[in-house]
């Protein structure tokens, strides 16, 4: 790249990626893998965050643009669910999002995962769930109540560490 903080252009690797459509489960693999890698990279101090944010979101749109890819090809999906599944089992980073596209190829093919078939209906009945558990009418005025509250709660623990550092017993 020419400047680390600049994301390479489409036109400059055109041709590499028109060709990796085949090799989509492998590249899929290392991206898990080198995501894994900048998150420890930023614990570590060899990367700032501002960096590893931008590597960790480039990691992520190439992700996006595979699933999109595998929502048009089975056996590409089943490949990537694949991969997925054992990353999610063998991986340091949050599986999360992973989790999230890992579920919207199953549900798109009815694929089996852990020896479960995903089926759509599944969506409805975990909506109706949700619904059942949460109050879902007022949920905005209850996140800004939760979000008011977890800032209170904050600036209380920044007070009781600023007053602890005065304190030898804490030094």
């Amino acid at each position: 790249m020419k400047n680390e903080n600049e994301n390479p252009s489409w036109s400059e690797h055109a041709e590499e990626t028109e060709t990796a459509a085949e090799d989509i489960p492998a590249i899929l693999r290392t991206l898990l893998i080198a995501d894994d890698v900048v998150k420890l990279k930023t614990l570590k101090g060899d990367f700032t965050n501002e960096k590893a944010s931008k590597l960790s979101h480039a990691i992520a749109v190439t992700i996006d643009g595979m699933v999109l890819t595998a929502l048009k090809d089975k056996g590409l999906a089943e490949e990537m669910v694949s991969v997925i599944t054992e990353y999610m089992r063998n991986g340091a980073g949050n599986p999360l999002p992973y989790h999230h596209l890992l579920h919207l190829l199953a549900y798109t093919y009815r694929l089996e995962i852990d020896e479960v078939t995903h089926e759509p209906s599944e969506l409805f009945e975990s909506y109706a769930w949700v619904k059942s558990e949460m109050d879902l009418d007022n949920v905005e005025e209850q996140r800004a109540e939760l979000e008011e509250e977890v800032d209170d709660a904050t600036e209380q623990f920044k007070i009781v560490r600023e007053e602890g550092k005065d304190n030898q017993m804490f030094a």
